[in-house]
């Protein structure tokens, strides 16, 4: 006779009574445990950007630690202000001025062109996600980055976060990047960066979060650590815009 589940304890209580009970005791398996579901990256990550600009100002900066990390990084907060523009899929601007010179850097699917006075640089950087600048860069888990550039693969959850491993699509690079995602926002509250041998390179902080449209939130302090765990930088956004429209020239290349 098949017993339910729920009266198999009232059974079991009634055979430990009985004479001979050890030779008629029973005991139903128990349950199989349930796997945890592994999140899909693609529902944690945004797609509701249609465009962004803003202003990244530099509001703290220590050169010699920002060396460590290398020469570029430390370059770059150089830069006092930059003016960023982004529109999807995978289209960024960026705008500087230094010494009363103009610099350009404009990223447009797998082209990358800088401008400069005396100088224009265009090149394809396909299979090359290090050498693009997209919503990666602003502690913001995006769709289109993720479809194009960066494979995402789910390692664990610490309390809120989603913890992802970002390796490199159409490249054999082995650098990698760990990033700490907020699924309710789809904020990289945290992102660690590493070289093919598996060593850290920086880490950097994405904090001060608003709600800048419905269901968007962007960062707006960005705080950048060397491998050694000391503050090189600190930059914030200012005059944020998203999805008030960005005209499809300022991603020109040509």
């Amino acid at each position: 006779m098949k017993i339910p589940r729920t009266f198999a304890p009232v059974f079991a209580a009634a055979a430990l009574a009985l004479p001979g009970a050890a030779l008629f005791s029973f005991s139903l398996p128990p349950a199989p445990a349930r796997a945890a579901a592994v999140p899909d990256p693609d529902r944690v990550a945004t797609d509701k950007i249609r465009d962004l600009s803003g202003v990244l100002k530099v509001v703290q900066a220590d050169f010699d630690e920002l060396g460590k990390i290398g020469r570029d990084f430390r370059t770059t907060y150089r830069f006092k202000e930059m003016s960023i523009a982004y529109k999807n899929p995978n289209k960024t601007r960026l705008e500087a001025r230094i010494l009363g010179t103009s610099v350009v850097m404009v990223f447009n699917g797998n082209t990358k062109m800088v401008r400069a006075p005396f100088r224009k640089d265009v090149r394809d950087v396909t299979g090359q996600p290090g050498q693009k600048k997209n919503l990666l860069d602003l502690g913001i888990f995006a769709r289109d980055y993720l479809a194009s550039d960066w494979k995402p693969a789910y390692e664990r959850s610490e309390g809120a976060l989603q913890v992802y491993k970002l390796t490199q699509r159409n490249s054999d690079n082995p650098s990698y990047e760990i990033v700490w995602v907020n699924p309710r926002t789809a904020i990289t509250e945290k992102r660690q960066s590493f070289n093919g041998e598996g060593r850290r390179r920086m880490e950097l902080r994405y904090l001060n979060p608003v709600q800048a449209a419905p269901g968007v939130f962007v960062p707006t302090r960005i705080e950048v650590y060397n491998q050694f765990g000391k503050l090189g930088g600190v930059q914030e956004m200012r005059d944020l815009k998203v999805n008030v429209g960005v005209p499809d020239d300022r991603f020109a290349t040509s």
